[in-house]
C-alpha cells in the first residue's frame, strides 16, 4: 500500500511548486504592469496639467484683451476677479455635535491661515482724479469753476483695488487716457502673482512672497461688466474659459456714459444729509461758507447737527407721527438748555421742511429753546428774525433754566398720562445738561406726557461720592478691584447714572434706547438717550407684574453701588432702595402707573 501511495505523493508535491512558482510569477508581472500603467498615468497626469494650464492662460489672455478693447472703445465699467476662500467640508455626521462644531471651526481657521497674504477679491472701477498742482490753484482762485475746468483738471484712471486674505488692501490707479499699456502689465502681473510667482511688478502684501499649489492658479473666477454685457471668466483646470455675453442683433453698440462723463466719477461726491450744508441759517450762525464748506473749527459741528436731526426724525417718522399721532396738528418742540441753537435751528428748519408744506395733511412746527444767558438769548432771536417771515417765523428763544422755566411752550399743565384729545406731537431736547439738569429736563417732559425725549447727558456728578463712600466701606464689594481705580469709578458713575435713568423712563410708560450718536473723535460726552411715549393700554396684570419687575431691577442697580438719593427718582418718588419709598420733592410727583 505504501508503495502504492509514494510515487502519488511525489507528483503532488512536484505540482504545488509548480504553482508556487506560476503564481509568484504572476505576482511579479503583475507589479511590473502595475508600474508600467503608474507610469503610463503620470505621463497623461502630466499633459492634462500642461493642457489645463494653456486653457487657463488662454482665458486670461482673452479677459485682459477684452478690457482693453473696452478701455480703448468707452464701454468699460468695472471687474471683479475672485481668489479662494474657506469652505466647510460637506457631508460627515449630520448630527451636529460640539466637538464637530469646533473641528469644523479650526478646519476654517487653518484654511484661513493658509490663505494669508494671498488674494481674496480684485475689483476694477473707473476713478476721476483732480491734478495736485491744479486743485491747489482752484482753492486758491474765485471757487467758480465749472464742470468743463474741472475736465480739463483731472485724468481718468482705472482704480484696482487689491484685497487679500488677513492682510491690508492695496489700491493702485493705471493710468488710461494717452495708451493702456500699463493696465495691461498690471493685470498680468497680478495673474501671475496668482501662478505663485512673485517677481512680478504687482506689489504684495505685508506678508510678502507666497506659495500655491503647484499647477493650480489662486484666482478662480471673474466678471468684466461693460455696456456690452457681463463677461465671465472662470480659471478652474479643463472648465477654464472666457465666456462672452449673448449677442443681441437689435441693440445698439453703446458707450459707458461714465467713461463720456468722467466728472461722475470724481472722489468728491456729495453725501446724502438731511440738511443742505448751505443752509442760510447754517451761514447766519457761522458753521458754513456761502458755499457750504464748513467754516474752520465747525466741521464737527456740522456733522453733529446733520446726525441729530437724523436721529429725531427717525424717531418723529417710525414711532409717532406714523400711527398714533398722524392727525396731529401741529408739533412742538422745545429744546432745554439750546446754548447757541445750532441744533435747534437746524431741527426746526428740518421738520417745517418736511412736515408744514401746502399739503392736506400739513401740521404747523413751533420751535422754543430755552437758555439761561440773556445776552445769547437776544442774540440768537436777532438771528432767526433776521431770517425773514416763513418757516422762521415760529421759531423763538426765552430766558429761562431748566425744569424751572416760566412761559414754556408746553404751559405749566402736568399730564402724567396720554391724553387722547391732545392734538400735537411734543418733543424735549436736552443735550449735555450739566449733571441733575437732565434730570430736571427729563422731570419737566415726564410729568406733561411729551411725546419724544432726547438727551445726552452730561457731568454725571451727583452719584460719585455716594459709590466713592461705598467701595471704600466694603472693601470685599465683588468689584473692589475694578472701582478701586478712580478712572473706572468715574465711568461706572456715568453708566450707572444713565442706566438709573432709563429705567426709570421705562416705568414712566416710554420705550428706551441708549447709544453712541457721534463719534468720540466730535465729543467725549456722545451717549444719547432717546425715549418714546408708548400708547397706554387698560392696566393688566401683566404690565403690573413687568413694572414690578423693572422696579426690582431699579433697586438691585442702585443697592449693588450704593447709591440711596437719584434726582430723577426723587421727582418721581420711586423706591430705589429697601429702606422704603422715596419722598417726591415736589407736590406734583409722579405717581404709581
Amino acid at each position: 500500500m505504501l508503495t502504492i501511495m509514494v510515487p502519488w505523493l511525489l507528483l503532488l508535491i512536484l505540482c504545488l511548486k509548480s504553482c508556487d512558482s506560476f503564481c509568484i510569477n504572476v505576482a511579479v508581472a503583475t507589479r511590473h504592469h502595475h508600474r508600467d500603467l503608474c507610469s503610463l498615468n503620470a505621463a497623461s497626469a502630466g499633459y492634462n496639467e500642461q493642457d489645463d494650464r494653456s486653457l487657463v492662460n488662454t482665458a486670461i489672455d482673452d479677459f485682459i484683451s477684452t478690457v482693453l478693447v473696452s478701455l480703448h472703445d468707452k464701454t468699460f465699467d468695472s471687474f471683479t476677479l475672485k481668489a479662494s476662500t474657506p469652505r466647510k467640508k460637506r457631508g460627515g455626521n449630520k448630527n451636529k455635535s460640539s466637538t464637530n462644531t469646533e473641528e469644523i471651526d479650526t478646519n476654517i481657521e487653518r484654511q484661513k491661515e493658509a490663505l494669508r497674504g494671498k488674494y481674496k477679491t480684485i475689483l476694477g472701477r473707473l476713478v476721476f482724479l483732480q491734478d495736485k498742482k491744479k486743485r491747489r490753484t482752484k482753492k486758491k482762485g474765485s471757487g467758480n469753476d465749472n464742470a468743463a475746468a474741472e475736465l480739463d483738471s483731472g485724468s481718468l484712471y482705472l482704480q484696482v483695488t487689491i484685497k487679500y486674505h488677513l492682510a491690508t488692501d492695496i489700491v493702485q490707479n493705471w493710468g488710461i487716457e494717452s495708451d493702456v499699456s500699463e493696465v495691461e502689465s498690471g493685470l498680468r502681473g497680478i495673474f501671475a502673482t496668482a501662478w505663485g510667482n512673485n517677481d512680478s511688478a504687482v506689489p504684495l502684501s505685508e506678508w510678502g512672497a507666497t506659495t500655491n499649489v503647484k499647477g493650480e492658479i489662486d484666482i478662480r473666477a471673474g466678471e468684466l461688466i461693460t455696456s456690452d454685457g457681463v463677461y465671465e471668466l472662470h480659471l478652474h483646470g479643463k472648465n477654464a474659459k472666457f465666456r462672452e455675453p449673448k449677442k443681441n442683433k437689435n441693440k445698439e453698440r453703446r458707450q459707458s456714459q461714465l467713461m463720456i462723463d468722467p466728472t461722475q466719477l470724481s472722489h468728491d461726491r456729495t453725501k446724502k444729509v438731511p440738511l443742505s450744508n448751505s443752509e442760510e441759517f447754517f451761514q447766519k450762525l457761522g458753521v458754513t461758507n456761502s458755499d457750504g464748506k464748513p467754516m474752520s473749527g465747525m466741521a464737527s459741528k456740522l456733522r453733529q447737527c446733520q446726525k441729530f436731526v437724523e436721529i429725531v426724525s427717525n424717531l418723529v417718522d417710525t414711532n409717532c407721527y406714523s400711527s398714533s399721532n398722524s392727525k396731529a396738528k401741529s408739533i412742538r418742540v422745545i429744546d432745554m438748555g439750546c446754548g447757541r441753537g445750532y441744533l435747534t435751528f437746524s431741527l426746526h428748519s428740518y421738520l417745517s421742511d418736511k412736515y408744514n408744506d401746502d399739503s392736506s395733511s400739513s401740521c404747523i412746527v413751533e420751535t422754543q429753546g430755552i437758555e439761561v444767558r440773556p445776552k445769547l438769548v437776544r442774540e440768537i432771536n436777532g438771528i432767526a428774525r433776521d431770517l425773514g417771515k416763513g418757516k422762521f417765523e415760529k421759531l423763538s428763544f426765552i430766558e429761562g433754566t431748566i425744569g424751572e422755566t416760566n412761559d414754556s411752550l408746553f404751559g405749566d399743565v402736568r399730564l402724567h398720562q396720554n391724553v387722547k384729545s391732545k392734538d400735537s406731537l411734543d418733543i424735549v431736547i436736552a443735550l449735555h445738561a450739566c449733571d441733575t439738569a437732565t434730570d430736571d429736563a427729563l422731570w419737566f417732559a415726564i410729568g406733561r406726557g411729551v411725546d419724544v425725549i432726547v438727551t445726552a447727558p452730561c457731568c454725571q456728578h451727583e452719584l460719585r461720592p455716594q459709590i466713592d463712600q461705598h467701595v471704600s466701606k466694603n472693601p470685599n464689594h465683588i468689584l473692589a478691584d475694578v472701582l478701586r481705580h478712580a478712572i473706572y469709578r468715574e465711568r461706572a458713575t456715568e453708566q450707572i447714572t444713565d442706566s438709573i435713568r432709563a429705567i426709570l423712563l421705562e416705568i414712566a410708560g416710554y420705550d428706551v434706547q441708549v447709544f453712541e450718536f457721534i463719534g468720540g473723535q466730535h465729543t467725549a460726552k456722545n451717549v444719547m438717550i432717546t425715549a418714546t411715549k408708548k400708547n397706554m393700554s387698560m392696566k393688566s396684570k401683566k404690565e403690573d407684574d413687568w413694572l414690578d419687575e423693572r422696579r426690582g431691577r431699579l433697586v438691585e442697580l442702585t443697592e449693588m453701588y450704593g447709591v440711596k438719593r437719584q434726582r430723577l427718582a426723587s421727582l418721581m418718588g420711586e423706591r430705589i432702595s429697601t429702606s422704603g419709598h422715596l419722598k417726591a420733592k415736589n407736590a406734583g410727583g409722579m405717581p404709581p402707573l
